[in-house]
C-alpha cells in the first residue's frame, strides 16, 4: 500500500504550526499594533474609577459586654446568636452602616440624585463641586426616569437666561429658563444658581435620576468588612469616579452612622430627664403650697418664736421624721415609677433608674434598657416574625413582669416601714400633747415641707447628673482613617490594557491563522503534501507574473528557468537512455496548471537540442495551441477520425522554437474516451516516436473524466500537477487510489505556483486558473467558434 496515514501524534506538529504562523508575521505586527491603538483609546475614553478607603473603630464598651453576658446566661438569645452567626457588636454595626435608610439618608444629604457633566470632545467628564452652577431638584415622585438635560448657556454664562433640552423615554423637549427661578419641568422642580466659578466653552450635561435609582448602584460600590477576626476595626471602601465624591460619601456615611449611635444612647438619658422635668414641676407645685400655708399659720397665729419646749421636742422628733421623710420619698418615687410601667405607652420606652437604689431593681432596669437597645437594632436586620426578634420581645415583657413585681414588693415593705415610723411618731405626739395646738400645726407643716423640699433636691441632683452624663456619651465607633482616595485609579490600568492589547493582538491572529489552516481544504504547502502521500515530488515550481510561456534562453538565470532545468534533470533519472520516452501530464481539476509545466518543460528540453513534440489530448479544454497561438481546426480528432493517414502533416512547428512541435487536439469530439480507445492511437505513438526525442502528453484532469488513464499505457513517466493554495487537499485522495490500485505506474508529483513562505521551498512560481467542462457553446467541427474562443484564450494567456 502507498497510502500514507496521518496519525493524531503527526498531526500536531509543533514546527508546521509555528512555520504557519511565521508565513503570517505582518499580520500578526498589524494586529498588534491595531490593540494597542485600540486599548491606548480605550484606556483614554474609559470613565476611570478610584477606590477610597477609611477605617473605624468600634469599641465593644461594658453595656455591650454585659447584655451579651445577661443573654447568655438565659440561654435564650445566645443559642440563637450562635445559630444565625451573631458573634460580636461588630456584626450589628457592620449592618447598620451597610443599612437602606443610613444609605439613603447620605444620598439626600449629598444630592447624589444630580450629576454635572461636561463634554469635552468625544469625552464626557463628570464634576463634582467644580460647576459654574449648582442644581436643587425636587423631584415630582420617588420613581422619576433617568433624565438628561443639555445645557446651553449664552455668552459664556454671563448672561442670565440659558437653554435646557431635557430627554428620557417619555420627555424630549426644549425650553428656557433663567438662574434663581424655579422651573417646572415633567420630572420635577429645578432651581438653578450660581457657584461663581467661570464657565467653560464646553456644552455640559445634567442628569436627573430619582433616589432609589442611586441607592441601587450603592451596595455595588460600598463594601464594608472585619479588619480580621479578632479585631473591631472596620474596613469601608467605596469605588468611584470622582475621588473627592467618594470621600464626601464616606465622610458623610460614617457622620451619619455616628449621629444615629448618639441619638440610640441618649434615648435612655432623654427619657429619664422627661421624667425628673415632669416630678420637679409637681413637687415645686407642692413645695410651694406648704410654703404658702405656713406663711399664713404664722401669720394667722403671729407666731415669732416657738418655746424651748417645742424646740426640744422637735429636736427628739427629728430623726422619727428623718426616716419618714425618707420613706416617703422612696415610696413615692417607687409608686412613680411602677404607674410609669405599667402605661402602655411606654413599653417601647427606657425604665429611668436615677430614683432606686435598690439593686436588684437597678439590674433589672439595666437587662430591660439594654434589651429594648437590642431590639431597635435587630431591627434593621431581622423581621418581627424571625425567631431571634420573638425571643427578644418575649424577654423584654417577662423582665417588664419582673420590674412590676419589685415594685410592688417595695412599696409593700417602704409601706410596712412607714407604719413603723409612725407607730413610733404617734408615741411622740402623746409627749407633745401639753404643747400648744398651734405649735403641733405648725410642726405639722413643717415636716410636710421638709419632705416636699428633700425630694425637690434630690429631683434637682439627679437632673443634673443626668443631663452630665447625656453630655458626655460618645459614640461606639472611632475614625482611625479617615476617608482617603487611592493616587492611581483602580480603572483603567494602562500597563494591564497594553499586556491585554499585546496578548489580544497575538491571539487573535494566532486563532485565525490556526482556524483558517484547519478549515482550509486547498494544498498550502509542501508538508500538507508529503503528510497526506508517499508519492514523490519531482519538482516544484515557483510563482511567474509574465505568461504563460517562460522567456527560456540558454543564458538565461531567472530562478524560474533554474526550478525547470532541476526539472529536466531530476526526468534524465526517470526516463534514462530511452529512445523517446513519452511523458504525461494530469491533475485533479483544471487550472492547475498542466498546459503551463507542459509549453515550459518542452522549452528546456528543446535547448538542450532534443526534438520535443507537444501532444494535445486533452479534447474538451486544449490550452497548448492557443498557447503557442497556433490553428487549432485540423488536429488531433481528425487524424483519429479519419483513420490514419500521414502523422507528418498534423504536426505544426514553433516558429520561435526550432526544436518544438505541437500536435493539436483539433475540434472538440463528442466521444473524446472512444476516440482514445481505437487502435488508431496505438499507431500514431509509434510513428512519433520515429519523428521525436521527447513526447510530452498533456491530458485532461482525471478528477473528471477518465482519458488520463487510456493514455498510461502509452507513456513511460506519469506527472500529476498540483497548484499550492489551488489544488484541494482531497485531490491526494486520487493520487493514493491511482498508486494503490496500480492504475498509475512510474508516477510523480510537480508542484506548481509555490509562493514563499516559511513552509515552501522555493520562493517564486506561477499558476492560471479556468474552469473545467463542455460548456464552451462549441463542439466538434465547429471551426469558426474554436477560432473564436482560442484567440480569445490566447489574447489572455499571452497577455
Amino acid at each position: 500500500m502507498s497510502t500514507k496515514i496521518t496519525t493524531a501524534e503527526d498531526s500536531f506538529n509543533f514546527k508546521k504550526i509555528v512555520s504557519r504562523l511565521l508565513d503570517n508575521w505582518k499580520l500578526f505586527a498589524l494586529s498588534i499594533v491595531a490593540f494597542i491603538l485600540l486599548g491606548l483609546f480605550y484606556a483614554w475614553y474609559a470613565t476611570p474609577s478610584y477606590n477610597v478607603h477609611a477605617q473605624i473603630l468600634i469599641q465593644d464598651d461594658q453595656s455591650s459586654k454585659s447584655s451579651s453576658s445577661l443573654l447568655g446566661t438565659e440561654g435564650g438569645l445566645a443559642d440563637f446568636g450562635d445559630l444565625f452567626g451573631l458573634q460580636t457588636n461588630v456584626y450589628n454595626e457592620l449592618g447598620i452602616l451597610t443599612s437602606h435608610d443610613l444609605q439613603e439618608t447620605v444620598a439626600r444629604n449629598l444630592h447624589l440624585n444630580v450629576k454635572y457633566f461636561i463634554k469635552n470632545g468625544i469625552k464626557t467628564v463628570e464634576l463634582y463641586n467644580k460647576t459654574p452652577f449648582v442644581v436643587t431638584f425636587i423631584p415630582k415622585n420617588d420613581s422619576t426616569l433617568a433624565t438628561t438635560c443639555d445645557l446651553e448657556f449664552k455668552d459664556l454664562g454671563r448672561k442670565n437666561d440659558f437653554t435646557i433640552t431635557m430627554s428620557n423615554d417619555l420627555v424630549d423637549t426644549t425650553f428656557s429658563a433663567n438662574f434663581n427661578d424655579t422651573v417646572r419641568t415633567p420630572v420635577g422642580k429645578l432651581y438653578f444658581a450660581r457657584t461663581g466659578r467661570a464657565f467653560d466653552d464646553e456644552p455640559y450635561e445634567l442628569t436627573l435620576t430619582s433616589i432609589d435609582a442611586v441607592l441601587v448602584n450603592i451596595p455595588k460600590d460600598l463594601l464594608v468588612e472585619i479588619y480580621n477576626g479578632d479585631a473591631t476595626i472596620l474596613d469601608l471602601s467605596y469605588k468611584t469616579n470622582v475621588p473627592l465624591k467618594g470621600e464626601n460619601f464616606l465622610s458623610e456615611l460614617i457622620s451619619e452612622y455616628m449621629k444615629r449611635d448618639l441619638s440610640e444612647k441618649n434615648r435612655i438619658s432623654d427619657s429619664s430627664l422627661r421624667f425628673i422635668n415632669d416630678r420637679i414641676t409637681i413637687v415645686n407645685g407642692d413645695l410651694n403650697a406648704i410654703e404658702e400655708q405656713i406663711q399664713n399659720f404664722k401669720q394667722n397665729n403671729k407666731i415669732a418664736d416657738l418655746s424651748e419646749q417645742s424646740r426640744v421636742l422637735i429636736d427628739n422628733t427629728s430623726t422619727y421624721n428623718q426616716k419618714l421623710d425618707e420613706t416617703e420619698v422612696q415610696l413615692n418615687v417607687a409608686r412613680t415609677t411602677l404607674q410609669y410601667i405599667q402605661d402602655q405607652k411606654n413599653n417601647s420606652r427606657p425604665v429611668p433608674s436615677l430614683m432606686n437604689g435598690d439593686p436588684t431593681f437597678l439590674a433589672l432596669v439595666q437587662k430591660y434598657n439594654t434589651l429594648l437597645i437590642e431590639q431597635d437594632r435587630f431591627s434593621l436586620s431581622v423581621s418581627e416574625n424571625n425567631p431571634l426578634s420573638q425571643n427578644l420581645s418575649t424577654q423584654i415583657a417577662n423582665l417588664r413582669s419582673d420590674l412590676t413585681k419589685s415594685l410592688q414588693s417595695q412599696i409593700r415593705n417602704l409601706e410596712i416601714t412607714k407604719q413603723k415610723i409612725e407607730s413610733e411618731n404617734a408615741l411622740m405626739r402623746n409627749m407633745v400633747n401639753s404643747v400648744p395646738v398651734q405649735e403641733r400645726q405648725f410642726v405639722s407643716l413643717t415636716r410636710e415641707q421638709s419632705v416636699k423640699q428633700a425630694l425637690y433636691l434630690y429631683l434637682l441632683q439627679k437632673k443634673e447628673e443626668t443631663a452630665i452624663t447625656e453630655a458626655a456619651t460618645i459614640p461606639n465607633a472611632n475614625i482611625i482613617s479617615r476617608p482617603k482616595s487611592d493616587y492611581q485609579k483602580s480603572f483603567p490600568q494602562t500597563t494591564l490594557i497594553l499586556i491585554a492589547s499585546v496578548f489580544l493582538g497575538l491571539l487573535m491572529p494566532t486563532a485565525f491563522v490556526i482556524l483558517r489552516y484547519a478549515l482550509n481544504t486547498r494544498i498550502n504547502s509542501r508538508n500538507d503534501i508529503t503528510d497526506a502521500t508517499s508519492c514523490n515530488i519531482l519538482a516544484e515550481i515557483g510563482h511567474d507574473d509574465k505568461g504563460a510561456l517562460l522567456p527560456m534562453r540558454e543564458q538565461s538565470r531567472a530562478v524560474i528557468v533554474e526550478q525547470f532545468r532541476a526539472f529536466r534533470t531530476n526526468m534524465g533519472f526517470l526516463i534514462g537512455q530511452k529512445k523517446c520516452p513519452k511523458v504525461l501530464i494530469t491533475s485533479s481539476m483544471s487550472s492547475e496548471g498542466k498546459s503551463f509545466i507542459a509549453g515550459n518543460l518542452a522549452q528546456i528540453y528543446s535547448l538542450s537540442d532534443k526534438r520535443v513534440l507537444l501532444l494535445e489530448m486533452d479534447f474538451r479544454k486544449p490550452h497548448i495551441s492557443a498557447m503557442f497561438g497556433l490553428n487549432n481546426r485540423n488536429g488531433l480528432t481528425n487524424y483519429i477520425v479519419s483513420g490514419g493517414g500521414r502523422i507528418q502533416d498534423y504536426i505544426q512547428p514553433i516558429k520561435d522554437l526550432p526544436n518544438v512541435s505541437v500536435l493539436s487536439s483539433g475540434p472538440v469530439p463528442p466521444n473524446a474516451a472512444e476516440l482514445l480507445m481505437t487502435p488508431v492511437v496505438g499507431k500514431m505513438f509509434d510513428e512519433l516516436s520515429d519523428l521525436f526525442d521527447l513526447i510530452i502528453i498533456d491530458s485532461p484532469p482525471i478528477g473528471f473524466v477518465t482519458d488520463a488513464q487510456l493514455l498510461t499505457k502509452y507513456s513511460d513517466v506519469n506527472l500529476f500537477i498540483l497548484r499550492e493554495r489551488y489544488s484541494f487537499k482531497n485531490s491526494l485522495e486520487i493520487v493514493n487510489d491511482l498508486l494503490d490500485n496500480g492504475k498509475f505506474a512510474n508516477m510523480y508529483l510537480v508542484v506548481n505556483d509555490v509562493r514563499k513562505s516559511a513552509s515552501s521551498r522555493y520562493g517564486y512560481g506561477y499558476g492560471y486558473g479556468y474552469g473545467y467542462g463542455y460548456g464552451y457553446g462549441y463542439g466538434y467541427g465547429s471551426n469558426g467558434s474554436t477560432k473564436k474562443k482560442s484567440k480569445s484564450r490566447r489574447k489572455k494567456i499571452l497577455g
